[in-house]
């Protein structure tokens, strides 16, 4: 009815209680798509281990390898559609990876689609943004298709220059971010931030 390009298939805690194997059933049905089975214990794990674990089967199921992007490329991964935020930072990350000489090849999980799955072995790295929901399948990159992933994640002034410093090692280049935007050192300046006190309010 929906022509998926993909079907994740896994047991609901009820199905778990009575050891019933929804996926496997799944598997042996002949659909013409790809049936990605999930084996995820609901009593014993917590949600991130869901989201993660769900990630990496999807990567590990869907993803072929590709020829390498002809200009420098990452995939981002780990952003979720509800996680805190996460549409403004992909924006933001974006638009400094542009400004620094590389490309984004896909962001995912969200907003990517199983055929932007298929070709996220072309980038050349993977950042890794979110390590709660992204950190099994940045390992599996890494081991499977021989792409590093960042470790730091940008959040902050300092952090973001270590994250783009980091990139420059990886990709054997000296990088350096446009900080003419940067709002930090107005902010630093302002009287919001240093008050009557002379003390920094956060």
């Amino acid at each position: 009815r929906f022509q998926p390009e993909a079907m994740i298939v896994g047991s609901s805690c009820t199905a778990e209680l009575i050891q019933d194997d929804p996926a496997g059933l799944a598997e042996t049905m002949g659909m013409p798509i790809p049936i990605i089975p999930l084996e995820l214990p609901s009593y014993s794990r917590k949600e991130n281990f869901g989201a993660d674990e769900t990630f990496y089967q999807i990567c590990k199921a869907l993803v072929e390898p590709c020829a390498r992007t002809e200009r420098i490329s990452c995939n981002i991964l780990g952003p979720t559609a509800l996680g805190f935020r996460h549409r403004d930072d992909i924006e933001e990350l974006t638009n400094l990876l542009y400004d620094i000489g590389v490309d984004v090849n896909v962001v995912a999980p969200m907003t990517a689609s199983p055929s932007d799955i298929k070709r996220m072995s072309a980038a050349h790295f993977n950042v890794l943004l979110y390590p709660e929901t992204g950190e099994a399948a940045a390992r599996w990159f890494e081991r499977e298709h021989k792409q590093p992933y960042t470790k730091i994640v940008p959040i902050g002034v300092g952090a973001t220059r270590d994250f783009v410093a980091e990139i420059g090692q990886i990709i054997g280049r000296d990088v350096k971010a446009d900080e003419t935007r940067l709002r930090m050192p107005w902010w630093s300046r302002s009287v919001d931030s240093t008050y009557l006190t002379g003390k920094r309010v956060f």
